[in-house]
């Protein structure tokens, strides 16, 4: 069976949305679970606009590829 995608409902692919719980966990270690479950509706609520301006502030969220190697500026 082949599947067609409709481009208008396919995510752009440039602009996918990563989260790493690891990450978080590792951000949110000290907070109160008060204050994390806020972090986590904030970040939630971003997602859900597609604000990646808003995303890219976060260390636990990456908006793209994140195993595509950065090009490095000599």
């Amino acid at each position: 069976m082949i599947l067609n995608s409709d481009s208008a409902t396919e995510a752009d692919h440039r602009e996918r949305i990563w989260f790493f719980p690891d990450k978080f966990w590792r951000a949110t270690k000290d907070m109160p679970p008060d204050q994390v479950a806020n972090l986590m509706a904030e970040v939630e609520g971003y997602a859900a606009a597609r604000d990646v301006q808003a995303l890219r502030k976060y260390p636990f969220v990456v908006v793209g590829d994140p195993y595509k190697k950065k090009k490095s500026v000599a």
